[in-house]
């Protein structure tokens, strides 16, 4: 029977369901009639009077396909393009147990059982097939897509890049494992397009109408059959995302790719352009409201692609990276306990633990670097961290974590660490909110020993325990290590630093001695750049994030000479080396150019060090410099003062910023020290 313009759902009966509520109830609409006054008011249907829509075959449903609940996030579509006025409901994705429709499932439930009737019946009224209608100008906007790439010619330079960098034993850190099946169908499908316009828009519906569709899995699929949801002939939008992000990331990791590029402008205009068809394809997917695995695959890979190309203090990474979290809430990955989640096959289940384990590690980083508040909350969450065939997935906790001892670090070792990292990193962010100094010195006192054990827990082959040089591992797990090592240090850096008395001028060894650490290894990293490939996480973010923050604690700590002569005799040639190094990389342009993103933080911070190693290092001559150049006398008795005049010049920059990270404002503000500008 044909259903009123303001219906879309059909039950068993034949009887035409209203709103929710009205549903729950049990309270059906004959002939089109509504049951409710709200329903009368959405459907402008007082009477039987309704607008026949034509019949449409519904897709067919494999037979290993699970049927959909409130739960699941995708939806089974048809492809329409629209001669009139159409109404699409939004797809609700998860809806938690404080959700208006839990509860009226709830009444359904009661309703129900007092009545006797069969569960079956409420599942299968509860089964939602709506339409996904993509109109003209969407199907258009995407031929015009296909025909750019067939202009630009990308097919092979693209499919060829990507055989280069993949051959390197890197990959994308949560869809690696589907970027090969990817890549293949990109080519296969641009090679169908032989420039015309009505081909591409034939593609280009045949992209909509699979993207539209759920990608179908049960517990027994295989990881071939499930990449048949979107590989070969069933090419989706997704598919085009992920393999251009793939190409984004090799332009990134590479920095010579003859012929496809041989110098930086080039490389750059590469990364860009990637970037931008990553870009076009998921602003496609996203307005279709068909959130699927696939999806969120592809928005956490594209917002690192926009971490690396656009800057890490970039708006734009900042906002990408909402809307990945975002799209883990609407699934219910925070909530990995759920009948979906866990009927979904094995390997399905860790692409998901590991996407969730990521993001919070990536949300937790960046919160910290630009000191904003986080926006995902463990307390909010149960999230499992990804398995491995001999060892299952284990709740997420500061507990000591089990670890296979058989297994190599990888990208889900290093998801695991980071979430458990993640965790710690949380807690110690809390720790700055807490006003008694006694209390946040007894929880930091918890928190530093679970840091310990966690540490202490993983296998002895995945601690990196002697200088990088000497480690004698693949290049790719080289930098899992150092991943590791240094998110482990930084737990402790954050630690000392919340446990600082405000305003104090006391001396803090142990943070200055943790600083000195870190900063080591991100220069060992630097020097040897060559023998590592990117992890996941790339070497400039290691600088940025880890590297700034230890040389700017050295570098406040030396100009306000807040530690005894005994400690800043200790080992300071080797820091005074670590900072010039890191200086010298900058300014030769071997690890940041003019153009890049993270240009202007790395060029203030290094500046400023430099300034601090020529005032340390010869004083005398510099205020004869000063002195000369100035005409002012008093600037040439100050700078042949002896360092430990400045012990009364105490500057704690962070004194009030709560957990702000070394930001551009740090190195504004320590430029403008007394020891720097006397």
């Amino acid at each position: 029977m044909p259903t009123p313009s303001s219906h879309r759902l059909t039950s068993k009966s034949g009887k035409l369901p209203a709103c929710d509520p009205c549903r729950a109830m049990k309270l059906r609409c004959d002939h089109g009639k509504p049951s409710c006054s709200r329903c009368r008011e959405r459907g402008r249907a007082a009477s039987c009077s309704y607008r026949p829509r034509p019949f449409k075959r519904p897709l067919s449903r494999s037979r290993n396909q699970t049927p959909l609940d409130d739960n699941d996030a995708t939806v089974t579509s048809n492809l329409e393009v629209p001669g009139g006025p159409s109404v699409q409901y939004p797809n609700p994705g998860y809806l938690g147990s404080s959700s208006h429709t839990a509860f009226f499932n709830q009444l359904s439930l009661r309703t129900e059982t007092e009545a006797g009737a069969v569960s079956q019946q409420r599942e299968l009224d509860l089964i939602t097939e709506k339409e996904c209608v993509v109109d003209d100008v969407c199907i258009t906007r995407g031929a015009e897509l296909i025909l750019e790439l067939h202009r630009e010619t990308v097919r092979w330079p693209f499919t060829r890049l990507f055989q280069k960098w993949v051959s390197t034993g890197t990959n994308l850190a949560l869809a690696g494992p589907l970027t090969g099946p990817c890549a293949s169908t990109v080519d296969y499908t641009l090679s169908k397009c032989d420039g015309t316009s009505a081909t591409a828009r034939d593609i280009s519906k045949s992209l909509f109408r699979h993207s539209c569709q759920p990608i179908s899995s049960s517990q027994e699929t295989s990881f071939d059959e499930y990449c048949a949801n979107f590989s070969g002939e069933n090419a989706r939008w997704e598919t085009l995302g992920i393999f251009f992000t793939a190409i984004c990331r090799a332009s990134v990791d590479l920095a010579y790719a003859e012929p496809y590029y041989d110098s930086e402008q080039q490389r750059r205009k590469l990364q860009k352009l990637a970037l931008s068809y990553s870009d076009r394809c998921l602003d496609i997917c996203l307005p279709l409201d068909c959130m699927n695995d696939l999806q969120l695959f592809l928005q956490y890979e594209n917002f690192i692609s926009h971490s690396q190309v656009d800057g890490d203090q970039s708006y734009l990474s900042w906002r990408k990276l909402g809307d990945v979290a975002a799209s883990l809430y609407a699934l219910g990955y925070h909530q990995q306990q759920t009948d979906s989640f866990c009927t979904a096959p094995h390997f399905v289940r860790d692409l998901r633990q590991t996407a969730f384990c990521r993001t919070y590690s990536a949300d937790k980083n960046v919160a910290i670097f630009l000191g904003r508040p986080p926006r995902i909350l463990r307390k909010f969450c149960h999230f499992n961290l990804p398995g491995t065939p001999t060892q299952p997935a284990q709740r997420a906790s500061r507990k000591p974590a089990v670890w296979d001892p058989t297994e190599k670090p990888n990208f889900a070792t290093d998801s695991k660490w980071a979430a458990l990292c993640g965790i710690l990193k949380e807690d110690i962010l809390d720790l700055f909110t807490e006003e008694n100094y006694e209390e946040r010195a007894r929880r930091g006192q918890f928190i530093e020993a679970d840091a310990h054990a966690q540490w202490n827990a993983i296998p002895e082959n995945y601690r990196l325990q002697c200088s990088l040089k000497a480690c004698d591992r693949r290049p790719v797990e080289r930098d899992f290590m150092v991943n590791m090592k240094l998110n482990y240090l930084h737990i402790h850096f954050l630690l000392r630093r919340s446990l600082l008395r405000p305003l104090s001028t006391d001396a803090a060894p142990e943070l200055f001695s943790i600083s000195k650490e870190m900063l080591g290894l991100v220069v060992e990293a630097i020097m040897l750049k060559d023998q590592i490939i990117n992890s996941g996480t790339s070497l400039v973010w290691k600088v940025v994030y880890y590297g700034l923050s230890a040389a700017g604690l050295i570098s406040l700590t030396l100009a306000n000479q807040s530690c005894t002569n005994e400690l800043l005799q200790t080992d300071m040639p080797k820091v005074f080396r670590d900072l010039s190094i890191l200086v010298g990389e900058v300014e030769s342009g071997t690890l940041v150019y003019v153009d890049s993103p993270n240009y202007d933080l790395l060029c203030q911070a290094t500046q400023t060090i430099k300034i601090l190693l020529s005032r340390m290092i010869c004083p005398s001559h510099m205020s004869h410099n000063m002195e000369s150049t100035s005409g002012n006398q008093g600037l040439g008795h100050a700078g042949s003062e002896d360092m430990a005049n400045w012990n009364g010049e105490n500057w704690g920059l962070w004194d009030d910023s709560g957990f702000y990270d070394f930001e551009m404002n740090f190195w504004h503000g320590l430029a403008a020290h007394p020891f720097l500008n006397a």
